[in-house]
């Protein structure tokens, strides 16, 4: 079996590393990347390629997702699985189920790690999956493959996914870019807490800036985070003022 993959980003790069461990793996970018290992299971082919496999997997930001869908419409085979993994699972969602043909299975996911945790393991890590389009018995193979590979899975409605994606990942990217871009000094070894919070700052300002924005603009719960965020803060400076 090959498995189509659309996107080598930093997602992509990694999906790619580990799939190839199991499978073939095909992979399509706009950019004609060279491939970042020389496996013998991986292979650069075009769009059209990749999005005719039993399996395809959309490792595109959800900015680009729309224009991806339509692109590889007209390739995807009848009775294929695609699969996206965007850090938003609402609006993908929709679009998925509106442009893809009837015929394909959708299956919407969220991995809860990235290249920089994920350190070449899937042990202990966690999937969300939200069924779009997939029957219980192929939903069900999925998620025992999945935890054959240690891998922990939650199945949840794509909304409630937004809404605990906005309140805690956006959350932890938004305090540690802000406290990223106060650029105060750096102290090592001062308290426990203290390290917690400079590694949530390393962590936020090596991911995706994009990611974080358009956690913003495309998750429906986002902007009422950043209200609270906010008027949180205003109600801070009132206790700070004199």
């Amino acid at each position: 079996m090959k498995i189509g993959l659309i996107g080598y980003g930093r997602f992509g790069k990694l999906a790619a590393d580990l799939l190839s461990r199991r499978v073939q793996v095909v992979v399509a970018d706009r950019t004609r990347p060279r491939l970042r290992r020389a496996r013998r299971n991986i292979r650069a082919v075009s769009v059209a390629e990749a999005a005719s496999q039993e399996i395809v997997l959309l490792a595109v930001p959800v900015s680009s997702m729309k224009s991806v869908l339509r692109q590889i419409s007209k390739h995807v085979r009848s009775g294929a699985l695609v699969v996206d993994v965007c850090a938003v699972k609402a609006k993908p969602a929709f679009w998925m189920k509106t442009i893809l043909p009837r015929t394909v299975d959708i299956l919407g996911s969220h991995p809860l790690f990235g290249p920089d945790s994920c350190r070449g393991s899937l042990k202990g890590h966690t999937v969300v999956l939200c069924p779009v389009r997939i029957s219980r018995q192929r939903l069900a193979r999925i998620t025992r493959a999945l935890n054959g590979e240690r891998i922990r899975t939650l199945v949840m409605l794509p909304d409630r996914h937004d809404r605990m994606v906005a309140e805690t990942i956006f959350l932890t990217q938004y305090v540690g870019r802000l406290v990223g871009l106060a650029r105060l000094t750096r102290w090592k070894g001062v308290t426990v807490h203290y390290d917690r919070l400079q590694s949530v700052v390393e962590a936020a300002i090596h991911d995706s800036p994009r990611l974080f924005l358009d956690m913003r603009k495309y998750n429906a719960h986002g902007a009422g985070v950043d209200a609270a965020l906010r008027r949180a803060h205003k109600a801070l400076l009132k206790q700070l003022s004199p």
